[in-house]
């Protein structure tokens, strides 16, 4: 009878890779037995372990663990991890990997340096067993768990890896887990990128991206996704703004039109590149541009000078574009004058010529407004002399 279980095989042999079947959880270890008896606890549990009653090892094991604690001899602290190996294979049989590797690590803390390489070795067999089950496990979940499940077998390569730091098989799986977790990652985020779920794929990309284990190569290709939720997502609100367009919900559409605004502006320079953060911008100035010009055409100059005067704020737009929106902006400005100019002049004639003051004080101030956007004083030539003749109206004198 041996005094602990030794070595167990390594699974399916010394070369199994991940692509080979796993033996079934609900086979043990095989144990190899050295020359020499051991107490009766320890071949009382290992009868039991031999026989797979492996809810037995634990309960009897555990049992016999605590009436052995605080006993200090050689031959105690020998038998203690002996018993906690044997617990451990059985918890591991029954699936309980957390509890086989707490029982094993207690068997590597209990036993005299001679015998605390066997226990470390029982303790990298389990970790290659979880690992591997875990890998195989992880094809069946969705895109988004794999990611989580492939983590946690790669952390059991290292806890095996940790108690045998040379192990070749531990240190394939590790690789094989990698490898892995960067293909689930790169489905998770392309799955979430087609539902258009794009806050969600920019979470998964930054995580994987945070990882300092992740290859350059790798990471080239995930900041390109990670450029595409912007310029994604940035599209998808202008689309929402057109559809709002026509069916005539304009403030809807406006505030799709800021959303995506707001969104360009918090992007980084290194997660959009200047072609592709141009390419955004030019949706955006047609958004807004087609906005303010609808409301134009209806004769609503009011309501259609912000979206017109956003447009104007995108640079690289190009001088034509620039152009035809500085024309539209002016449309916009000697609208509002003429509009504003015949409610003064009737609030004036009613006797209120101090609201009409105040109006056209603030009349003067907004047409002024368009210099400060890029206009120039001969595009504003019409809007301004509309100004001027009002305010003479009202005795203003050369105020406007």
């Amino acid at each position: 009878m041996p005094p602990a279980p030794t070595d167990p095989a390594p699974l399916g042999g010394a070369g199994t890779t991940l692509g080979q079947p796993l033996r079934a959880r609900s086979d043990p270890p095989e144990i190899e037995v050295k020359p020499r008896r051991d107490s009766p606890l320890v071949e009382t549990c290992f009868a039991l372990y031999q026989e797979k009653r492996f809810d037995e090892v634990v309960s009897v094991g555990e049992e016999m663990l605590a009436k052995l604690r605080g006993e200090s001899t050689t031959s105690s602290s020998h038998e203690v991890a002996a018993l906690w190996s044997v617990v451990g294979l059985a918890k591991q049989a029954l699936g309980d990997d957390d509890g086989a590797q707490a029982a094993l690590e207690s068997s590597i803390d209990a036993a005299s340096e001679a015998e605390r390489a066997t226990y470390r070795r029982h303790l990298a067999t389990l970790a290659l067993d979880a690992a591997q089950a875990r890998l195989a496990r992880a094809g069946s979940h969705d895109a988004g768990d794999r990611v989580a499940a492939i983590r946690t077998a790669i952390a059991w390569t290292e806890r095996g890896l940790a108690a045998v730091p040379s192990d070749p098989a531990l240190t394939d799986a590790r690789e094989a887990g990698h490898a892995a977790l960067w293909q689930a990652y790169e489905q998770a985020a392309s799955s979430l990128v087609q539902r258009q779920e794009f806050s969600g794929a920019r979470l998964i990309l930054h995580e994987a991206l945070d990882d300092p284990t992740l290859p350059a190569a790798r990471a080239a290709g995930f900041r390109g996704l990670l450029s595409g939720t912007f310029s994604g997502e940035i599209g998808q609100l202008t689309a929402q703004a057109i559809l709002y367009m026509q069916e005539a919900r304009e403030p809807e559409a406006l505030g799709a039109l800021q959303r995506a605004e707001e969104l360009l502006e918090s992007i980084s320079p290194e997660a959009l590149p200047p072609t592709r953060r141009d390419e955004v911008a030019q949706r955006l100035w047609w958004g807004y541009a087609e906005l303010g010009s609808r409301r134009l055409e209806a004769g609503d100059y009011e309501e259609a000078l912000d979206p017109l005067v956003h447009a104007l704020r995108f640079d690289s737009i190009g001088p034509d574009r620039q152009a035809e929106t500085r024309a539209a902006v002016v449309r916009a400005l000697e609208g509002i004058a003429a509009v504003r100019a015949l409610s003064i002049r009737r609030l004036a004639e009613a006797g209120g010529r101090d609201e009409a003051i105040v109006g056209a004080e603030e009349l003067r101030a907004l047409v002024k407004r368009g210099l400060d956007v890029g206009l120039t004083e001969d595009q504003l030539i019409a809007a301004f002399a509309r100004v001027r003749r009002l305010c003479e109206e009202l005795g203003m004198g050369d105020r406007a």
